[in-house]
């Protein structure tokens, strides 16, 4: 079945932080998780894919991301925006989605998920990542 990756997203999104919160010993329930918040076998395999990569490169994201937040301690940022910009992270190192949706998208899913501000932070965070990039 194809994934939505929109759903994906998010469900990336909500594993990581409750990665953040509850620690490594989350990684045992993120397939009953995932299983029981997406019907679709797509959808699961992409946001587990998205989680994998992101939760395996975080020390090098988080270096990444303080670089490109220099006013922002990453451990005290909204737990929201930090995985939002972590999922898209992971999108923009892997290469598969244009950047520009990978952008877009994270836009999207700060705006719905955290707060009032967070849209314009995240989009701050991940155009100084991206430029970063090229």
């Amino acid at each position: 079945m194809k994934p939505d990756r929109h759903q994906a997203r998010i469900l990336a999104m909500q594993v990581l932080c409750q990665l953040d919160v509850q620690g490594e010993s989350f990684l045992e329930s993120m397939v009953t998780f995932l299983a029981e918040e997406e019907p679709n076998v797509g959808t699961r395999h992409y946001a587990r894919t998205l989680v994998d990569f992101a939760w395996e490169k975080r020390h090098h994201f988080r270096e990444r991301i303080q670089a490109s937040a220099s006013r922002w301690d990453v451990k005290r940022m909204d737990i929201v925006d930090r995985n939002v910009i972590r999922v898209a992270l992971a999108e923009l190192t892997r290469g598969e989605v244009p950047p520009k949706v990978v952008l877009n998208e994270a836009i999207e899913i700060a705006r719905e998920y955290a707060s009032a501000n967070s849209a314009g932070f995240v989009n701050g965070v991940l155009d100084e990542l991206y430029k970063d990039m090229m």
